[in-house]
């Protein structure tokens, strides 16, 4: 994770956990919460704490798991309006050291395709010269975790035809595109 893609850092030396497991709460300042709002399209932060503890990982690994929840506002895509919601991510995530060793893929079934076990726990990401950036972490659970087209609670889209959530209508109420045109043709002649 490289410093300048995140707006806010929480560096932790990674070999401070050695035998045992550390407790750590991270909650941004306002000047932070405003930086990381606005690098995500956010209208606000009023709060974002995460709740982590940082675990031995292997040989030099760390295992960070935790909760983070955010009080965030957006502005709704239908209505416009800025709407308050809570966020609640539950984080797992392993970090090991840059290795120079390339990672293995196998071919499991010899057809040229690699198959990808969902089930299995994503391969661990990469710690940086000892350190662990946490700040960048929890940038990027964040980011994840956002809606891209955020609905205020209630609020729904109403089509050009007057349908709901923009479904389309059965053939038989459904407008020609053609019967718009003519209206408009019509109305420029008269």
């Amino acid at each position: 994770m490289a410093k300048d893609t995140f707006p806010y850092s929480y560096p932790v030396n990674a070999s401070r956990v050695v035998d045992k497991d550390e407790r750590l709460e991270i909650s941004p300042d306002a000047a932070s919460l405003k930086m990381i709002a606005e690098a995500y399209g956010l209208d606000a932060i009023g709060n974002l704490t995460a709740d982590l503890r940082l675990k031995p990982y292997r040989k030099a690994g760390l295992r960070v798991t935790g909760t983070v929840t955010a009080d965030i506002t957006q502005t709704c895509v239908v209505s416009l309006e800025p709407f308050e919601s809570v966020l609640r991510i539950d984080m797992d995530r392993t970090f090991e050291p840059h290795s120079s060793k390339p990672r293995k893929i196998r071919d499991l079934n010899d057809d040229g395709e690699i198959e990808i076990d969902l089930e299995q726990l994503d391969p661990p990401d990469v710690i940086l010269d000892g350190v662990l950036d946490l700040g960048a972490v929890l940038c990027e659970e964040l980011a994840l975790s956002l809606d891209p087209f955020p609905r205020k609670p209630g609020v729904a889209f109403e089509g050009a035809d007057g349908d709901d959530d923009g479904d389309e209508a059965s053939e038989e109420t459904k407008p020609s595109p053609f019967a718009a045109l003519q209206a408009l043709k019509k109305s420029e002649e008269d």
